[in-house]
């Protein structure tokens, strides 16, 4: 059964409580008692959309009154900042029948789209939401479920790599069996390094990104940038000679509670395997950094 959320009347239970991409979910609502004076019943399918946007600051009428603000030309201004919020976004709804303007309950079926964005905190959680448009007082109610997206549910194709900073001096390449992974496995793989001109020693590691972006449609996004995770070093002072490619494998393990790749209105989950070459020495050899693209479910099959 699903989690429920209890008006005084009404109870909205969502079976099964987990599911996957193409699945189907059953609604059903339930009543202590008939619910009279009712002009509308609805289900509306959806998830709650978790995202943070910049809050651009007010004027502060305490702080307008300061001659020493106004000198400095910002007269009570708060600077603003980054904030939390979500957003509601509706799927489908359903309109629910009526008797002579009564409800006794009723159910609704859902099939959950293949796009669906995986349940998660950081970016969202799916509900199916009742709301009863009375001539007395409105009543709703929600129906909780978990959408779980495992690796048959995405396609495995080949990840693109970036070489987001350096100079490329040394051409780094990391080698995956597999773009798609579960949170908490130990992802095995290869990195190789390609010097092109010979270059002083070179000290590698490895580790994850995640990078949680927002886009939010009516507000202004906050600045993000990836968080990455624990270092995993493959090695110090390796010879970097032109024309002699090394590859070093490596093992780097996922957290068990990643939150999994996403899309979403509002915000999206990104995750990378990514690697740095520092050059030993002070020299001007700047370090090299690159990262793959992976996908990181929250179901292993």
């Amino acid at each position: 059964m699903g989690i429920l959320r209890r008006s005084s009347t009404v109870n909205v239970t969502v079976s099964p409580a987990i599911l996957s991409p193409r699945q189907s979910a059953t609604a059903t609502v339930t009543t202590s008692r008939p619910i009279d004076k009712v002009t509308s019943a609805t289900l509306d399918w959806g998830y709650t959309n978790f995202y943070r946007y910049h809050w651009a600051g007010r004027l502060d009428s305490a702080g307008n009154a300061s001659d020493d603000l106004i000198m400095l030309g910002q007269p009570g201004t708060n600077y603003g900042g980054d904030r939390n919020a979500d957003e509601w976004v509706s799927v489908t709804k359903v309109d629910l029948p009526l008797a002579n303007g009564e409800f006794t309950g009723g159910s609704s079926q859902f099939r959950i789209p293949s796009w669906a964005p995986a349940s998660s905190d950081e970016i969202a959680t799916w509900s199916c939401r009742l709301a009863l448009q009375r001539d007395g007082r409105d009543i709703d109610g929600q129906g909780d479920f978990a959408v779980l997206i495992r690796a048959g549910d995405v396609e495995d194709d080949p990840a693109p790599l970036e070489h987001y900073d350096g100079s490329r001096e040394t051409v780094i390449d990391i080698t995956l069996p597999r773009s798609v992974f579960a949170a908490g496995e130990v992802i095995h793989g290869h990195v190789t390094l390609n010097p092109t001109v010979d270059l002083p020693d070179g000290d590698l590691r490895i580790f994850w990104q995640r990078h949680r972006e927002s886009h939010p449609l009516g507000r202004r996004p906050c600045a993000t940038a990836p968080v990455s995770g624990p270092v995993v070093r493959l090695g110090n002072r390796i010879p970097l000679r032109a024309a002699s490619p090394i590859t070093i494998p490596f093992e780097l393990p996922l957290p068990a509670d990643a939150a999994p790749t996403a899309s979403a209105v509002h915000s999206s989950m990104s995750w990378f395997v990514a690697a740095e070459l520092f050059y030993a020495g002070f020299s001007s050899h700047r370090t090299e950094r690159a990262h793959r693209w992976i996908v990181v479910v929250n179901a292993e099959v």
